[in-house]
C-alpha cells in the first residue's frame, strides 16, 4: 500500500515514501545515533531504495549519515554534486583543512568590500549572504561520474581518507588564545564571530566527508545532482528533481573552500523533489528549506502532499505563495511540517493557511508542549488518507 510517513525526529527533517514499487528517504533530521532506531520504529523497515540528502545543514544531514552508518539498506544515494566537487578538498588531513579554511576567512575580512566586511558573518547560513554563486567559467578538467560511479582521481582519495571523529574534542580548546590560533600565528587576530564561522564550515566539511565516505566503504552507488532551476532533469519515474539536473560529469572546486561550503547549506539551493500524481496515488512535494523562486512547480498540486519549506519558517513564506498559485483550490493541499520546538516556527503564514495541516510537533500558544507524533498517510483510490493517530496541526 503506497505510505508517506514524516519520522518524528528531534528536530529536522526526515520524510518516507512508499509507492509504485520504490522506498525513498528524504533527509533523516539532526540526530545521528538517534536516527536509525526511530526509521525502522515508524516504517517498520530495514532500508530504502533511495536515500536523498537535500542539502548540507545538521538538521537534514546528520540523521542520512547515522543511516548509512547503522547499515540500513540503500541501494542508492542521492546528494548535492557541490559536495563532489568539494570532496578533494574536504577529505585532506584535519590541520590542512583547518588552514585552509582560516585562510579564506583571513582573506574575505581584508577583501575590499565594506559591506561585506560590516555583516561581519558568523555562520555558514549568515556567509552565503556576502558571496557570489556565480559559477566558474572557462575550459577546466572535469570527471566522469557515470553509471553512479566515483570519478576515477578521487577513489584512492575516499581510500586514504584519515578520520576526523575526534575533532570536535579540539573545539573546546582551540579558543583566540588557544593552541590552533599559535599553530597559525597569522590568524591570532580572529574575531569571534570569526571563530564561530570557523567551525561552521569545518562542521559542513565534516558532514560532506563522512556521508561520502560511508557511502564509498558500503558501496553505495550515488547520482549527483547540482542545483539548476532552468534545466531540471535526472531521477527516476517516481520521483524526480525540479530545481536540479543529474550530471554525467563534475567541475573541481573553483574559488576559495569556504565559498563552496557555504552553498552547500545554503537553504535557497535545498534540493527539491517531485513525486507525481498517478491514477492511485497523490503526489508528494519534497519541498526542504527551500524558497521554491526561480523555478517552476508542478502545474497541479490539489490532494498533494506537499512538505512545509524550512519547517514552516516566516522567513519562506513566499513559498506558500508559490505553490498557492498550483492549486485550483478543488482539493485542499495536505501540509506536513516537521520540527523541533521553537517559539518562531511555525510562521503566522503557516498557521493562517486554509489548507489542511499536520505537524510532528505544534506550537502551543503559552508555551505548552505537545507529545512528537509520526504523520502518516495512506493512499487509495487516488486520495491521501491519514491514519486515526495522525493529530491535524494546532499551532496558534
Amino acid at each position: 500500500m503506497p505510505r508517506f510517513i514524516a519520522v518524528p525526529i528531534g528536530q529536522g527533517d526526515a520524510f518516507f515514501l512508499e509507492h509504485e514499487g520504490i522506498s525513498v528517504l528524504i533527509d533523516g533530521g539532526r540526530s545521528r545515533s538517534a536516527f536509525p532506531s526511530l526509521f525502522r520504529r515508524f516504517t517498520h523497515a530495514d532500508g530504502v531504495d533511495v536515500a536523498i540528502c537535500t542539502h548540507n545543514d545538521a538538521d537534514h544531514a546528520n540523521g542520512i549519515l547515522g543511516f548509512l552508518e547503522d547499515g540500513l539498506k540503500c541501494n542508492e544515494l542521492w546528494l548535492p554534486a557541490r559536495w563532489l566537487s568539494a570532496l578533494p578538498s574536504v577529505l585532506k588531513p584535519f590541520v590542512d583543512v583547518a588552514d585552509e579554511l582560516l585562510r579564506d576567512i583571513h582573506e574575505s575580512r581584508t577583501a575590499s568590500n565594506r559591506e561585506r566586511d560590516n555583516l561581519d558573518p558568523s555562520s555558514l547560513e549568515e556567509y552565503v549572504d556576502c558571496i557570489s554563486t556565480t559559477e566558474p567559467s572557462g575550459s577546466v578538467e572535469e570527471h566522469s561520474v557515470a553509471d553512479q560511479r566515483w570519478p576515477e582521481p578521487f577513489i584512492q582519495m575516499l581510500e586514504q581518507a584519515e578520520s576526523w571523529e575526534n575533532y570536535q574534542q579540539l573545539h573546546a580548546s582551540w579558543t583566540l588564545d588557544g593552541l590552533y590560533c599559535r599553530r597559525f600565528a597569522r590568524y591570532s587576530a580572529l574575531s569571534l564571530g570569526q571563530v564561530k564561522l570557523l567551525w561552521s564550515a569545518i562542521d559542513a566539511a565534516s558532514r560532506i566527508r563522512a556521508i561520502a565516505t560511508a557511502a564509498f566503504h558500503r558501496g553505495i552507488p550515488v547520482r549527483w545532482f547540482e542545483f539548476d532551476s532552468a534545466n531540471p532533469s535526472g531521477g527516476k519515474l517516481a520521483l524526480h528533481p525540479i530545481n536540479a539536473r543529474e550530471i554525467a560529469r563534475v567541475r573541481p572546486l573553483a574559488g576559495p573552500l569556504l565559498n563552496w561550503l557555504a552553498l552547500t547549506v545554503s537553504n535557497r539551493e535545498s534540493l527539491v523533489y517531485w513525486s507525481p500524481s498517478t491514477k492511485h496515488v497523490p503526489g508528494v512535494l519534497f519541498t526542504a528549506d527551500s524558497d521554491l523562486v526561480g523555478f517552476k512547480l508542478p502545474s497541479y498540486l490539489d490532494g498533494s502532499i506537499v512538505t512545509a519549506p524550512h519547517h514552516g519558517s516566516e522567513s519562506n513564506r513566499k513559498a506558500y505563495m508559490a505553490v498557492a498559485k498550483s492549486s485550483n483550490g478543488q482539493t485542499p493541499i495536505i501540509w506536513v511540517r516537521s520540527d523541533g520546538r521553537y517559539r518562531s516556527r511555525p510562521g503566522a503564514t503557516f498557521v493562517n493557511l486554509a489548507d489542511r495541516k499536520f505537524c510532528t510537533i505544534c506550537r502551543q500558544c503559552y508555551g505548552g508542549s505537545t507529545q512528537k507524533q509520526a504523520v502518516r498517510f495512506y493512499a487509495r483510490k487516488g486520495v491521501w488518507i491519514r491514519y486515526p493517530a495522525s493529530i491535524k496541526c494546532s499551532c496558534r
